[in-house]
């Protein structure tokens, strides 16, 4: 390996431990008290030496929520293309968006915390999008037109960003073993309820 490599490797080991050390911040005490002295003094580096590596502490923040829905985007993907039957695509989506969170909830809390920002980032475009098709695919399947896909995967997204946050919260009676069984009972719900639908539609935006 040449000095060029094993200095690209130091740095990328060096940013990797500073994100490190900003997650256990936030899983401990919560994402207010992450700030660049905190992080630094984890890693026992300088304050001033975390500026090679990220701008300002925003940037720190911004580059573990894009590697949140870049984790979130595989496993949707992986999904899409392992599963062929649309209906169990669309359950198996919901229950690795479940996992995602439970398992990651700091970094999910950072995720869906943007007030509004959310569809600026590109990340959360893709998971979006990966839905959206599935949802199409399963509507062309099922014989359900669709007239308003967005709105199929805003319905969608809130069931399971719904179920979530009140199992996180503790407002959910049986614990998450019980709500991700509820999950997946709300999610056929939802799929039955746009089949079974008199016009089999969806209303359009402003109908």
């Amino acid at each position: 390996m040449g000095i060029k490599q094993r200095r690209e490797r130091e740095r990328e080991a060096t940013q990797q431990a500073i994100l490190q050390a900003a997650l256990e911040i936030a899983t401990e005490e919560g994402w207010q008290a992450v700030t660049i002295r905190r992080v630094a003094e984890r890693i026992e580096y300088s304050p001033s030496a975390l500026y090679k590596y990220f701008e300002d502490k925003e940037d720190i923040l911004r580059t573990l929520l894009l590697q949140g829905f870049q984790h979130m985007v595989a496993a949707l993907e992986h999904i899409a293309a392992q599963e062929h039957r649309p209906s169990d695509r669309l359950q198996q989506m919901a229950a690795a968006y479940w996992d995602f969170a439970w398992h990651q909830p700091t970094v999910y809390q950072l995720m869906f915390d943007l007030k509004g920002k959310i569809h600026e980032v590109e990340e959360a475009k893709a998971a979006f999008l990966v839905v959206r098709a599935a949802i199409e695919e399963w509507g062309l399947v099922s014989g359900v037109k669709m007239s308003d896909l967005d709105q199929a995967v805003e319905m969608m997204w809130a069931t399971m960003h719904g179920f979530v946050a009140l199992t996180l919260a503790q407002y959910i009676s049986g614990g998450p073993t019980r709500a991700k069984e509820t999950l997946t009972q709300a999610v056929n719900d939802l799929l039955l309820g746009w089949k079974t639908r008199l016009d089999a539609t969806l209303p359009s935006n402003g109908h």
